[in-house]
């Protein structure tokens, strides 16, 4: 019970800061939309910051999904391509894609959050440098890429795809995940 209600109260927060920001969300809004009182709120959460907290630790989570295509036995750029229908889905939600850009706003002016959501960033980039090194060794990734460099590129693609998609969403999804699969092919592949 304890866990699915303070996820209920974490999806409402999040509701909340897509459609209103996070400085314009009050803690009684969050109430609202979680139908929860001020005092059971804060038995969960004592703050914003620890709402905040909580989500990233739910990002953590869900970039632990993509990691797992990047498992040491598969080849490094059909895991990320069967990660991409996912990626490309999620990118597509409106209520991610403006809870990103909000929260990206607010870990700019936050330092405390910003470090969360940093360790969360380190983890990623650092499983994804390993994998294409692993796939650089294996001969599946071009040897000469730098994958440092590689794992900026395409977090960088991730990451911007949902506020792209608020503003201009006219290319179908499986379009996005076909030609993803094809640029990652030819970026990342030995061929």
């Amino acid at each position: 019970m304890h866990k699915r209600r303070k996820s209920e109260i974490l999806s409402a927060a999040a509701l909340c800061f897509a459609a209103k920001g996070v400085h314009q969300t009050s803690m009684q809004e969050i109430c609202e939309a979680a139908a929860i009182s001020a005092g059971a709120l804060y038995r969960y959460f004592e703050s914003k910051d620890a709402i905040i907290f909580a989500l990233a630790e739910q990002e953590r989570l869900e970039n632990a999904e993509l990691i797992a295509h990047l498992t040491p036995s598969e080849d490094i750029v059909e895991g990320l391509c069967q990660a991409l229908p996912e990626i490309v889905a999620l990118s597509g939600d409106e209520q991610y894609g403006r809870l990103t850009i909000e929260i990206g706003a607010e870990a700019a002016r936050n330092p405390a959050i910003a470090e969360v959501f940093a360790r969360n960033e380190t983890e990623l980039r650092g499983a994804l440098v390993d994998a294409l090194k692993r796939g650089q060794g294996r001969g599946d990734v071009d040897p000469s890429l730098d994958p440092e460099a590689a794992t900026f590129l395409i977090l960088a693609l991730f990451d911007g795809m949902p506020g792209r998609r608020l503003f201009v969403d006219d290319v179908a999804p499986d379009r996005l995940v076909g030609t993803l699969a094809g640029f990652l092919r030819k970026i990342l592949g030995s061929a």
